[in-house]
């Protein structure tokens, strides 16, 4: 398989209009880059009329630490004519110091407005809780294998995911680009021999994931640490089968 996008690149968390947290790059400690649209919290109509103050809240685990900063939306800023759902758009962008030995982090944003009223964005007040795939997930292997002689019409995807041991549950979630119609299929992972390093492995049922022989496959990941689930859909391209 092709390398993994962004490791070993400093890290960035992006969060985007449409309600969407991006971790990027690797879980590297020292600077790290947050991105805001500040449409999350803010009407275009409200930035026309004033300045506005958007307050980021961190808190880093385990270790508790915690950092805030703050992130000024000028008055008449061009919310509305860059608007992007993807980031893409007018975002606010600071830095924070990601310290030694996290491995995730706790986010929530406030900003008060000119009713008195202070609005957050916090998931419904669970917070957002971000990973890094890049250390969660050590390795990712996928092969579309040749097609058994009593079934010569379908071939089987076959995975080799190696986690962290915090990891609980993962879901293999494949497309086929050449089957744009077929809807996206998932499937349950399940612990597998060979785990080095106190490590997990992961990989197909025994009944294994068929495709078509010879298709393009195109997956990415959903995995649970916790009570909580993440994703690595490859910093956003996906990965693609062998």
């Amino acid at each position: 398989m092709k390398p993994r996008q962004s490791k070993g690149r400093r890290p960035q968390i992006t969060f985007t209009q449409d309600g969407h947290e991006l971790v990027q790059g690797d879980l590297i400690p020292g600077p790290c880059v947050l991105r805001y649209d500040p449409l999350r919290l803010i009407s275009a109509d409200e930035a026309d009329d004033d300045k506005h103050e958007i307050h980021a809240h961190l808190r880093f685990h385990p270790s508790g630490q915690t950092w805030e900063g703050t992130l000024a939306v000028p008055q008449d800023a061009p919310l509305a004519e860059m608007a992007s759902p993807t980031g893409q758009g007018y975002m606010l962008e600071t830095k924070f110091e990601l310290p030694v030995g996290t491995d995730e982090i706790e986010a929530w944003f406030s900003c008060a407005h000119d009713d008195g009223q202070t609005h957050w964005d916090s998931d419904d007040n669970k917070n957002h809780w971000l990973r890094f795939a890049l250390h969660d997930i050590i390795e990712v292997k996928a092969t579309v294998k040749e097609p058994d002689k009593a079934n010569p019409a379908q071939s089987k995807l076959e995975l080799d995911i190696v986690t962290i041991p915090q990891v609980t549950a993962v879901t293999a979630r494949h497309t086929l680009p050449s089957f744009p119609d077929r809807p996206r299929v998932e499937m349950q992972l399940v612990p597998i021999d060979g785990a080095k390093d106190g490590n997990k492995r992961w990989g197909a049922p025994p009944e294994g994931i068929p495709v078509p022989v010879a298709a393009a496959v195109a997956f990415d990941l959903v995995y649970t640490v916790g009570d909580r689930k993440f994703t690595d859909d490859n910093q956003g391209r996906w990965y693609l089968a062998d």
